[in-house]
């Protein structure tokens, strides 16, 4: 039977691939030298920022279930605070690589490292999610 909360556990895949592979193409846009690798990055990374912002939405839905962010700290032993990290992250990132022009260009190394410290917070939340719902 449909429920709400069921809802947040088909939406969360997208959100964690789509971010994830975004950094994955700029590093193989600078590995190929090629520059339409960059726009898929920069597609990948403002749809995975979208939907993790339906993700936390339909996050707090099932949070009615569960009832983990009535407290939410420490932050990175709570799901829902890692996660919602991990969402300001990759929309810093999209803001930042849109701001400065990096739609078709490689951006700085900066970003790159913000990147991939902001994929490995979001499978950190992912573990933890996981967790939530018994799956390990």
């Amino acid at each position: 039977m449909f429920s709400l909360d069921y809802l947040h556990h088909q939406v969360i895949h997208f959100p964690i691939a789509l971010l994830s592979i975004s950094i994955f193409f700029d590093f193989l846009a600078i590995y190929f030298k090629n520059h339409k690798l960059f726009f898929s990055g920069w597609c990948t990374l403002l749809t995975g920022a979208l939907l993790s912002v339906v993700a936390i939405i339909t996050g707090f839905i099932a949070d009615i279930v569960y009832g983990h962010m009535s407290e939410p700290f420490p932050i990175f032993q709570t799901h829902g605070s890692t996660q919602i990290i991990a969402a300001i992250f990759f929309i810093g990132l999209c803001l930042w690589r849109y701001s400065n022009n990096h739609i078709h260009t490689r951006p700085p190394a900066g970003y790159y490292i913000l990147g991939v410290i902001s994929v490995c917070i979001l499978f950190y939340g992912s573990h933890l999610g996981a967790g939530l719902a018994g799956h390990y």
